[in-house]
């Protein structure tokens, strides 16, 4: 179909002047603006050249704070900073529970043990046990010389062994006998040690031991110097005094029982020899028999 002619297509503007009759004159009234056309130029987009961002209003810069309350949005969940769930711990070992079998041995060694104290108890609370006492009755010196280059010299002790017990006798399986001097410090400064003679004592009855101990033997320890020198001046003024000290295992028996063997340490003290004159020879001067402290 043809086109219609321009004439039609373009509006007819009105007249601005006239005087004829019926016409009126708008001189006030504008041309409408001419339709946008395609060369007009629009602003350049961002990213190309000639682009300005816009600016915006600034805002003070606000300290950090993790806690605060956010104004126009929600806070974000606490998701965000870290997982949910509580932090893994270390897991805890759990023993697992004994079976039957091990409850039934556990119960067993109670049951074992309850009756083994109950036993002794009443052992004990019938036999009623005791310790056994010692007493020096003789204790004397021979050949004492502290003036040669090995000291030497030779003791004697007679001592008493008392059962108290009335159910228990006594087995004194081994006795060991030390001297030393009043001033030793440790128990290694002895002068000389000996054996005694095993012995078996009855209830409530004593037995008479005795044994000669030799100092400067080769068997015997080398007296130190020192302990010498001490024992050349106190023998200057007529006495000289001992200690003796026993290691004892006794070992406690009756009808049908016997106890373990038990280690005693015995001490008798203040034994002050008495010499003859310048020889060497001197004894303890004892009334009555001296008693010696026993310790289990």
């Amino acid at each position: 179909m043809p086109s219609p002619p321009e004439e039609e297509t373009q509006p007819k503007p009105e007249s601005v002047s006239g005087s004829g009759p019926g016409q009126t004159s708008d001189t006030n009234q504008q041309p409408p603006p001419p339709p946008p056309s395609q060369s007009q130029q629009y602003p350049p987009v961002m990213g190309f050249p000639g682009y300005q961002q816009p600016a915006y209003p600034a805002y003070p810069n606000a300290p950090y704070n993790h806690q605060q309350q956010y104004a126009y949005a929600q806070a974000p969940p606490a998701s965000y900073y870290g997982p949910s769930y509580p932090p893994q711990q270390n897991p805890v070992y759990q023993r697992p529970a004994p079976s039957g079998f091990f409850k039934g041995i556990l119960t067993g060694l109670i049951i074992l043990v309850l009756l083994l104290c109950i036993s002794t108890t009443i052992t004990w609370l019938v036999l009623r046990p005791q310790i056994p006492a010692f007493s020096v009755t003789n204790f004397s010196v021979s050949n004492f010389n502290v003036t040669g280059p090995v000291f030497s010299a030779q003791w004697t002790a007679n001592l008493t062994v008392d059962n108290p017990n009335t159910k228990l006798k006594g087995y004194f399986d081994r006795i060991q006998g030390f001297i030393y001097n009043n001033n030793a410090i440790t128990e290694d400064d002895f002068l000389a040690s000996a054996f005694f003679q095993p012995v078996y004592v009855e209830t409530k009855k004593s037995v008479m031991i005795g044994e000669t101990i030799t100092a400067g033997e080769k068997d015997q320890p080398k007296v130190p110097s020192w302990v010498g020198e001490d024992m050349k001046k106190e023998r200057e003024t007529g006495t000289v005094s001992f200690n003796l000290r026993m290691s004892v295992w006794v070992t406690f028996k009756t009808d049908g029982w016997s106890a373990r063997e038990r280690g005693l340490k015995v001490f008798c003290g203040k034994l002050k020899v008495a010499f003859e004159g310048s020889s060497g020879n001197g004894a303890v001067l004892l009334p009555k028999p001296l008693p010696c402290s026993v310790y289990v």
